[in-house]
């Protein structure tokens, strides 16, 4: 539990740097935790919902020759995170001229890794439920604009391919690009185990 814990709160923690990195390898479905903020405020929300400090980018655009509403895993842009994990970047860019709108839980939006098994795409994360009502609002992303996240290089003993995929409602969604990567049996159905923190928690995955 205090690894399962520790390994939650680093994956939320910005970049940093050490000489010591790991792979993760762990045995247990990782929780969603693509976290974002916009320069809109979704003024038709209840209000009260989690904040992010993951503002929208626009800087290094350039590197981005794909033109529409894109997820891209950058192998070659290496990281960290947590001053401990060996860390690839994901992008969700937009480089359409439409503002897009997302759907948030308490700035988490809904962006999952899947694996390649048996030749079907199966999650290793998970998205929980909030079962108040303030958590949920919209995000907002500018033409020009995109979002960066920090995504950890897994270990494990199943070799595979692994994407990200944006949900974008029933049937719809957006993959990123697929990379090779190794996995646990156990990353397929076992969820990072989770304790509620009070009453002020709305979580009770």
């Amino acid at each position: 539990m205090k690894k399962q814990l520790f390994i939650f709160l680093v994956l939320t923690m910005g970049n940093s740097y050490s000489q010591n990195l790991t792979e993760l390898n762990i045995n247990f479905m990782l929780r969603g935790n693509k976290y974002v903020s916009s320069s809109k405020v979704d003024t038709t929300a209840l209000g009260g919902y989690g904040g992010s400090d993951n503002l929208p980018k626009k800087n290094a655009l350039e590197k981005f020759n794909e033109k529409g509403f894109i997820l891209r895993i950058d192998t070659l842009d290496t990281s960290s995170i947590g001053n401990k994990y060996l860390a690839y970047k994901l992008y969700l860019i937009n480089t359409t001229e439409k503002e897009i709108e997302l759907f948030a839980s308490d700035s988490r939006i809904s962006i999952i890794a899947q694996a390649l098994v048996d030749g079907e795409w199966k999650n290793i994360e998970y998205l929980p439920s909030s079962s108040c009502g303030n958590s949920y609002h919209s995000v907002f992303l500018n033409p020009n604009e995109y979002w960066e996240f920090l995504i950890p290089k897994f270990k494990g003993k199943l070799k595979t391919k692994i994407r990200y995929r944006l949900i974008l409602g029933k049937d719809k969604f957006i993959d990123s690009n697929e990379i090779y990567a190794s996995i646990n049996k156990k990353q397929l159905y076992e969820k990072q185990s989770y304790s509620n923190n009070g009453i002020m928690d709305p979580y009770f995955d």
